[in-house]
């Protein structure tokens, strides 16, 4: 009994370090502990152009702006920035690379976390027109329909069967939203990315703790770092990644959540929920399957549309909802959350070959942003860092371009 407890909890660790990365790559057809913490390693491949898409220079040092002013990338007064973060992050992206080289042989290195595609789905993002005067902000300035491409993932590192309990993420590139950009890390041109989970908050909430998550359980192994929050008296913690594991009816038919903090224009701090409002849901199979939750998804948008309201709460109380602290979940009951769009995706067919395709090349970064919408938060400046540098590798050992998509 022991043993199979101990299997569990090394299993949900995993599950939950592969929360950190988010679908990251490009979009094609249809759209100190460690000895040398800063060696980055080799990175292979020639990058090109691909169809029907306009490609960007991953090599312009324009993104590796090291801003302070607040404006452009640097740091807003609601952050605090720990003196060691820029060597644990460092030190995550050699390790992180470092197993990715490992895992995959050149020419076929998945990503970093959720590589499982359960659905790509075309979609609509529609800004309300009667929102409050003070959160018309950005892109939620004016009443507009942007088009969007949805990507529905299972969070773990590896391709697993749906009958795993885990998980599971939504990626939401809203195009054609024009603006100042967000200048960090942030290639893209005229895109406004919404990362969100099946999950309030992301248990390893600091750098300090995903750090250690990444060093011990990769270079040593999942047990020594729960074992180090037990006696770090972080066992709670344990109990959080138990609970975000779960069997879902459809990804159709659940909440998701940012669990990360933004900016909401200049003095306004922010999360993310989408909720949804479909007028039908799925039923739990009586047997489980490999993929009975695309299965559901495919059945779901044969005959009918699927629909969220996407929602804002806002940041009352910087102790009670803290901006370094990812890990503690903000009061509804203080702060409820307020729609602002709705996030439509109507009847299609996408168990496709293209579809696939884009599923798998599609990237999502929190970076993808207007400079109003802005990451911020420790466990945000670890991501946009990781995710480009990941994100760049692994389309040169694959040899393809970064590159964004236009509609």
């Amino acid at each position: 009994m022991k043993h199979t407890s101990m299997i569990l909890l090394t299993a949900m660790l995993i599950a939950a370090l592969m929360i950190f990365g988010c679908a990251n790559a490009n979009s094609v057809k249809e759209a100190g502990f460690r000895n040398d913490p800063g060696t980055e390693g080799k990175q292979r491949g020639k990058l090109e152009a691909g169809d029907d898409v306009s490609q960007n220079d991953i090599s312009d040092e324009r993104y590796n702006m090291q801003i302070t002013d607040g404006k452009l990338g640097g740091v807003t007064p609601f952050e605090n920035i720990p003196a060691d973060e820029d060597r644990q992050i460092k030190d995550m992206k050699t390790i992180l690379q470092e197993k990715m080289s490992k895992d995959y042989p050149e020419g076929q290195t998945k990503r970093d976390a959720h590589p499982k595609n359960l659905g790509c789905l075309q979609a609509e993002f529609i800004v309300e027109p009667d929102i409050p005067a003070e959160l018309k902000v950005g892109l939620f300035a004016f009443p507009q329909t942007y088009p969007a491409w949805v990507r529905i993932s299972s969070a773990s590192g590896k391709i697993q069967s749906d009958k795993v309990k885990d998980l599971r993420g939504i990626g939401i590139k809203i195009m054609g939203v024009r603006g100042e950009r967000y200048k960090t890390q942030n290639e893209e041109k005229e895109t406004q990315d919404f990362i969100l989970v099946s999950y309030p908050t992301m248990p390893l909430g600091t750098v300090n703790l995903f750090h250690d998550a990444v060093y011990y359980s990769i270079e040593w192994s999942p047990l020594v770092f729960f074992a180090r929050l037990v006696v770090t008296g972080n066992f709670h913690i344990i109990n959080e990644l138990r609970k975000m594991r779960q069997n879902q009816t459809s990804p159709l038919d659940i909440r998701y959540w940012s669990t990360t903090p933004y900016l909401y224009g200049t003095d306004l701090v922010v999360k993310y929920s989408i909720i949804p409002t479909s007028n039908i849901k799925s039923v739990l199979p009586s047997k489980l399957t490999d993929h009975y939750l695309t299965d559901n998804m495919e059945k779901h948008l044969a005959e009918h549309e699927a629909s969220f309201d996407f929602m804002i709460q806002r940041q009352k109380d910087p102790d009670r909802m803290p901006v370094e602290d990812a890990g503690v979940e903000w009061s509804e009951k203080e702060s409820p959350f307020i729609k602002v769009a709705s996030l439509r995706i109507p009847i299609q067919v996408f168990r496709t070959r293209e579809r696939a395709e884009l599923a798998e090349d599609l990237s999502f970064s929190p970076a993808h942003s207007l400079i109003e919408h802005r990451p911020i938060g420790g466990i945000n400046r670890a991501r946009v860092d990781i995710y480009r540098f990941l994100s760049e590798f692994r389309h040169k050992q694959n040899n393809k371009p970064l590159i964004e998509p236009r509609r």
